[in-house]
């Protein structure tokens, strides 16, 4: 008996956190995720595993002879479309999917907790986060722990994204912005933080890549948390303005939705209304028929939030960064937010932080959008929406509270960005703690590490003229909760938001 005692509480020793990661009372998250968690992660890889990821960037490198795209669109075609020559490490899920990417797969090594997980499947992820990666390695990461080993998980997960907050002077907006969203009782993903190494035997050891945030997959296991069941039409929709209809045949919205699965005929029928309730409907048709297939409250606080946010790189603005999901239960549609990063006023290519502080939240989306549009615009759900903002002022986007948070996240991270390099310190100390002015030290953004450099590389698509976020992340909150708070009161007309330059 005292030997199984002694085992129990050895295997309760190892899955525990160590200090500052236990998880969120106040909301039951499991160990792995929580505002304020912190993980050490050690990666172990072959070089020719690293390889196969691509060490310059993965099979789809970018570069001058973009053509005639415009900054998006160029990496949109460069980095999805990658090169056209089939890997045999590569997958494709049927109907479209989150392996559309082309993004090769590898295999690694994870200890974490006391823990280790071998032949984890790894690969490369994002757009502007691959290419303005700050040194040849700290890039951003999908793992699959049950893709080559059936139903494995990783403390509860089956897959994890690391985002590499290379957008991001404070290395917490992506946290942050998701805290806000789950607060306001919309499904989002959870997240942590992590301290990452990597080893490469004969190349690195145990090398600090730095801190990273780690976020929740949209899938099965998150329906099934967040709408209680795994069922349900799960679309993620790219490069669109709005919801575009394209007729009554399936087949033509594979492309450009991205649906998870294929979808039932009744799924993909019901779908289609909706869709064309959008652009055909008449105004009376669309005030008492839009709530039988959208969640029209829950959209309501969608766009209010990034619109406070200004959260430029979304539906509103890039037309992508999100999920909609129909509800096998209601059969209506809900929007899940996705890749935060650059929430909070930082999308790089819209101009400075400041000026995006003033967008406004009456007239948010920033290329033509005609749900948002006729949504604002109309006698039942113009007020529904303006009332969104107003709460969301009152009880979400509280820059008193905000503070609070910002300070919890920074004390758990800060060793970890102070370690990472001179750059990112010099960036929380401005952005974060305030202890450097605006314009102090080095303020450009790194566009190219020294493994492009060496290839006379330099991304396509993103002008010289980018910088880092420079005003402190608290006061960018304050002057933002003003602003809103102006607009909606009649003091002052917000700036129409710009996707690009």
């Amino acid at each position: 008996m005292n030997r199984f005692l002694i085992l129990i509480f050895g295997l309760f020793l190892v899955w525990m956190p160590p200090a500052g990661q236990a998880g969120s009372a106040s909301t039951n998250e499991p160990s792995l995720f929580g505002l304020t968690n912190l993980w050490t992660i050690r990666l172990t890889m072959t070089a020719s595993d690293w390889k196969v990821l691509g060490s310059r960037g993965g099979p789809q490198r970018m570069n001058n002879n973009g053509g005639g795209d415009g900054v998006f669109e160029g990496i949109i075609r460069n980095v999805f479309q990658g090169n056209n020559q089939p890997n045999q490490n590569q997958r494709r899920v049927q109907g479209g999917g989150d392996d559309d990417s082309k993004h090769a797969w590898g295999h690694c090594t994870l200890e974490a907790g006391g823990q280790k997980w071998t032949n984890v499947s790894m690969r490369f992820k994002g757009v502007s986060s691959l290419v303005r990666s700050p040194n040849g390695y700290k890039r951003p990461f999908k793992f699959d722990f049950d893709r080559d080993s059936k139903d494995r998980r990783f403390m509860g997960v089956e897959e994890l994204y690391f985002n590499n907050n290379v957008n991001d002077a404070t290395q917490m907006r992506e946290a942050l912005a998701y805290e806000l969203f789950r607060r306001a009782g919309l499904p989002a993903p959870r997240t942590a933080f992590a301290r990452v190494y990597l080893t490469i035997p004969g190349r690195m050891e145990n090398r600090l890549l730095g801190l990273y945030t780690l976020v929740e997959v949209v899938e099965g296991d998150f329906l099934k948390r967040a709408f209680g069941s795994k069922k349900g039409l799960l679309l993620k929709p790219e490069s669109m303005q709005g919801l575009e209809y394209m007729g009554d045949n399936w087949n033509s919205y594979v492309d450009r939705y991205h649906p998870k699965h294929d979808p039932t005929p009744e799924e993909a029928k019901r779908f289609m209304e909706f869709v064309k309730l959008i652009r055909q409907a008449s105004p009376d048709q669309f005030s008492a028929r839009l709530g039988d297939y959208l969640e029209t409250e829950q959209f309501a606080k969608f766009v209010a939030l990034n619109a406070i946010l200004a959260n430029v790189d979304s539906f509103l603005g890039n037309g992508h960064n999100y999920f909609l999901y129909n509800n096998p239960t209601s059969h209506r549609a809900t929007f899940i937010p996705w890749d935060l990063n650059e929430s909070f006023g930082m999308h790089p290519v819209s101009g400075a932080s400041g000026d995006q502080m003033m967008s406004s939240v009456l007239r948010p989306n920033a290329d033509p959008n005609l749900l948002v549009e006729r949504f604002i615009k109309d006698p039942v759900f113009g007020p529904m929406y303006r009332a969104q903002c107003a709460a969301l002022l009152t009880n979400i986007f509280v820059p008193s509270k905000l503070a609070k948070d910002i300070d919890r996240i920074a004390a758990v991270t800060k060793p970890v960005v102070f370690e990472e390099s001179k750059r990112a310190k010099a960036d929380f100390e401005r952005t974060v703690l305030g202890t450097l002015g605006p314009d102090d030290g080095d303020t450009s953004q790194p566009r190219f590490d020294q493994e492009y450099a060496r290839d006379g590389f330099h991304p396509w698509g993103f002008p010289s003229g980018v910088q880092i976020d420079n005003m402190p992340l608290k006061e960018w909150i304050s002057g933002r909760a003003v602003n809103v708070r102006d607009q909606l009161e009649g003091r002052v007309r917000g700036n129409r938001p710009r996707p690009r330059l």
